[in-house]
């Protein structure tokens, strides 16, 4: 089971913007093989995503747009 990074919700001040909460939650999920992201499109496009997720040394294996949300599973990069 992957673990489940949710950013469809904004939170309030600037650490709550989904890039910054994306970041902080990709440090934490550094122990973790298989990651899912779900956020809104209008947010983060989806190669802000992808080039984030190489940066923690992950990259995507499925990427699914559905009614203006993006979901992404990603895998560790060996």
């Amino acid at each position: 089971m992957p673990y489940l990074i949710d950013l469809r919700e904004r939170k309030p001040g600037c650490t709550g913007h989904p890039v910054i909460r994306l970041n902080n939650e990709l440090r934490k999920a550094k122990k973790h093989d298989l990651i899912r992201i779900i956020v809104r499109e209008d947010d983060i496009p989806e190669k802000a995503i992808t080039l984030t997720l190489k940066r923690f040394g992950y990259r995507a294996k499925e990427i699914k747009t559905k009614n203006g949300e993006i979901d992404i599973i990603a895998e560790k990069i060996p």
